[in-house]
């Protein structure tokens, strides 16, 4: 699969972009206030890039239509050849094209029988309409002009052309439009979840009846056709009983009443048949297609007709009426080529395989409250929210989509009250499970929040004594809202005269932006300068919000940067303090780091962060912290200054202390930087101490190589387990090393996003590097005591997309920089 490349859009060509977008262009179901953009640019197999330059995972197939994923050359390069002979000429009249006969031919050889003959039109719309037109048609030309009547089923989908949408049974589509088309009557379509509509009788029972009533009503000599698709899709991907489009094709033909099988969705593979009426044993008069078969490289559709009924349409002067783009060379040529994709490939079987897995996984769902029914058809599936099952009260779905795309970077859709996943058929089983993790976590919090009326679970602080209301800031970090609820709230609460800080109420007067307006999404945390320079000499006092009170708050100061100018300051209040030890404790609950057992901290103490986040976890979770101290900013002098004896003699004296501790005291975690380990790792006695009592070595504060890291796990402590910390004092907050990794793989760490997220870009140019290439750092720190962003960091790493079920760019591989802020950095101490 091609990969996705350098990324070319900078962050304010993509503002510009959506500018222009916000007052050029007219979007489906876009509220006019609404004023966000996700401005696509480049795709690749189930992954999507946008004009930010963040990775999404294409949930959706685009409108479920990207079978064989994105970014497919070989399509292009058909297309390209096409055109390079015959791009398009008129299918009108006796004018053809070879790829539009070839195509026809195909498609006849896969529909079930007694598809003969093939109409092309530019979508599935058209097609529907053409279907529609075709049905009265026929039945004029066979000396019954009165046959005029649609039949069609409530919450059935067929676009939105005036035939269509007449014929679709969304409310939605016809408020406002009118007239529609008329003689069109919606009947109940089978939907087992909602006993309620069918007074206690058989679905199938039901909608038989009423079908048998209608058609008596009306009169079976005055109804043309009916329109249905083999599987509801808009509305909730809903399977009919296995008895019912067999028994209603029989009915319809017992009274000459045509019937069109929509298969816009369901053709080409989706369902993991070529066509879902073979699959359900249905003999249609018409079938209409789309989107599957192009894949969306080429808008196109075609019409399927049964020879009995073309026969018909063909005398006289001919079907009259026809699309400009039907039968487009180009586009035949490219819809050949994707179906030689889809059954080389075998998507049709992936389809049942990856389907049926991520449907296995998401079925757990329907233990949730919220939760009515998980409905898996191949690869389209539906996930029902409702209030009361008993009832079919439903339950907005509308927040899900947006919070799985903000935390996990995953897009999904939904219709009202049912979440909707329809990914391209390439999709990986790493990638569904990337998929069934984010909904999972997503409707776990959104369904218990909406029962209790609440989207996040909240718990201000009792000090905080403000009119600005900002719950999502009290949100625990292990819970987190999405990044635009956060963003939206942080701006807020920062930027406010009542609850700002003073040092970010003066600073922003000197942006050229308003953060309160304009900070909506992650990437426009580039729009603020880097001010953490700026907080070597503010006064501390001036970076507390003012939200928080008069009342004197117990207040910790950490400093960074001692080495490279005059300490950089953060201020660090009690509840970031719970917030962050909370979801630190989780991680190692997680990790199976054992509570109740003593912690030993060897690193630095005094302004820096790393002891006292260490004792304050040793203290949270049952055990009694021993630190020893290190003084790196001495350390790094000594090295810096050649005293290299100065330093050695400092290093045997941390060891004595260590040794000590070691051999009268229980410790079960050590926590301590990759330096001082390989020390100890030099001194035989302590190394068999570490080995003998300690379960857990926590390192951080330095690079690790591989070579290292293997020698650790493998040779020299290999029955305890290590886990990498990468962690910034100036974002006030780390990250652990991700779990899994082979000993072939750099140590790569997931921020707690989107309260610390980060970017990794070319330190030349500031512009995000791709996937996979190394750069510079850039840490953002949101929460309610402490705004940073835009922070650079003393640190290149190569950047990663996130680890399954979890959102925000990882790093991997952290190296430090060979001069910051014009002082040489020294490494190798802390």
């Amino acid at each position: 699969m091609t990969p996705l490349g350098a990324m070319n859009t900078l962050p304010e060509d993509a503002e510009v972009l959506a500018k222009k977008d916000r007052s050029r262009l007219i979007h489906p179901h876009l509220p006019g206030g609404v004023t966000d953009r996700v401005i696509m640019v480049e795709g690749a197999g189930c992954r999507l890039r946008d004009a930010h330059g963040r990775e999404y995972l294409d949930a959706t197939g685009g409108l479920l239509l990207g079978h064989v994923g994105h970014g497919r050359r070989e399509l292009a390069e058909i297309a390209a050849g096409q055109m390079g002979k015959l791009e398009y000429y008129s299918s009108f009249h006796e004018f053809s094209n070879a790829p539009s006969i070839e195509l026809a031919d195909r498609l006849v050889g896969l529909a079930p029988a007694p598809m003969e003959r093939v109409y092309f039109t530019s979508g599935g719309g058209e097609a529907v309409d053409a279907a529609l037109r075709m049905a009265r048609l026929y039945h004029h030309r066979r000396g019954e002009p009165e046959r005029t009547w649609v039949l069609a089923r409530n919450f059935g989908y067929h676009g939105v052309s005036y035939g269509g949408a007449a014929a679709t049974g969304l409310p939605m589509f016809h408020q406002g439009f009118g007239p529609m088309l008329p003689h069109v009557r919606h009947l109940t379509p089978p939907m087992p979840f909602h006993p309620e509509l069918y007074g206690g009788e058989d679905p199938t029972e039901f909608c038989l009846r009423e079908l048998r009533e209608t058609i008596h009503e009306i009169g079976a000599d005055r109804i043309a056709v009916m329109i249905g698709e083999p599987v509801l899709g808009v509305a909730g991907v809903i399977e009919p009983p296995a008895d019912y489009w067999p028994r209603v094709c029989a009915l319809l033909a017992e009274h000459g009443i045509l019937l069109i099988l929509d298969e816009v969705i369901t053709a080409f593979g989706r369902t993991g048949h070529w066509f879902a009426a073979g699959r359900m044993g249905v003999t249609p008069d018409f079938i209409v297609t789309a989107k599957g078969l192009t894949s969306g490289y080429f808008p196109m559709g075609a019409l399927l007709v049964a020879d009995h009924v073309a026969d018909v349409l063909a005398r006289d002067e001919g079907f009259v009426g026809g699309y400009t783009y039907g039968g487009h060379a180009t586009g035949c040529a490219v819809a050949l080529a994707n179906l030689d994709i889809l059954e080389r490939e075998n998507l049709l079987g992936a389809a049942v395989e990856i389907g049926g897995h991520l449907g296995d996984r998401l079925r757990r769902l329907e233990e949730l409250p919220g939760v009515g029914q998980v409905r898996q058809v191949g690869l389209m599936i539906g996930i029902e929210l409702t209030q009361d099952p008993d009832t079919g009260k439903p339950l907005s779905a509308d927040r899900v989509p947006p919070l799985v795309r903000e935390r996990h970077g995953i897009i999904i859709r939904n219709n009202p009250n049912t979440v909707l996943i329809s990914p391209p058929l390439v999709m990986s089983r790493e990638e569904a499970d990337r998929v069934a993790a984010a909904v999972t976590e997503v409707l776990t919090e959104y369904t218990a929040g909406s029962r209790k009326g609440a989207a996040v679970p909240t718990a201000s602080p009792s000090s905080v004594q403000s009119s600005v209301q900002s719950p999502v800031l009290d949100a625990p970090w292990e819970l987190p809202p999405s990044m635009p609820e956060l963003l939206a709230a942080t701006m807020e609460w920062h930027f406010h005269p009542k609850t700002g800080s003073r040092f970010w109420l003066e600073r922003a007067k000197r942006l050229d932006f308003d953060p309160r307006k304009d900070i909506r999404t992650e990437a426009d945390l580039a729009l603020f300068p880097n001010v953490v320079d700026e907080l070597r000499d503010v006064r501390v006092e001036d970076l507390i919000p003012r939200g928080y009170g008069d009342e004197r708050i117990p207040l910790d100061i950490y400093e960074s940067g001692g080495t490279t100018g005059a300490p950089k300051r953060i201020v660090w209040l009690p509840d970031l303090h719970e917030q962050l030890t909370s979801w630190h404790s989780g991680v190692l609950d997680a990790r199976g780091v054992a509570r109740g057992v003593n912690w030993l901290m060897i690193g630095p103490s005094g302004p820096h962060m790393f002891t006292p986040m260490g004792r304050a976890l040793a203290h949270r979770r049952g055990g009694v912290p021993f630190t020893v101290d290190l003084d790196p900013r001495w350390a790094k002098k000594c090295a810096a200054q050649g005293r290299h004896e100065d330093a050695k003699r400092y290093l045997e004296h941390v060891l004595d202390q260590v040794g000590e501790i070691l051999r009268s005291q229980d410790v079960g975690v050590v926590f301590t930087t990759p330096p001082l380990l390989e020390a100890l790792a030099d001194q035989e006695e302590l190394a068999e101490l570490i080995g003998r009592k300690v379960r857990t070595i926590i390192w951080g504060g330095a690079s690790m190589d591989l070579d290292t890291r293997g020698l650790f796990r493998h040779q020299v402590f290999p029955e305890t387990r290590l886990l990498g910390f990468y962690g910034s004092t100036m974002v006030g907050a780390g990250m652990y090393e991700r779990e899994g990794l082979t000993d072939d793989e750099p140590s790569t760490f997931d921020p707690p996003y989107p309260f610390i997220s980060m970017r990794v870009v070319d330190p030349d140019t500031g512009r995000t590097v791709p996937y996979g290439e190394r750069g510079q750092v850039i840490m953002n720190h949101l929460s309610r005591s402490m705004l940073i962003p835009n922070n650079l960091e003393r640190d290149t790493a190569i950047r990663l997309a996130p680890a399954a079920g979890l959102t925000g760019d990882a790093v991997a591989d952290i190296k430090p920089v060979v001069t910051f802020g014009g002082t040489k950095v020294v490494e190798g101490v802390y």
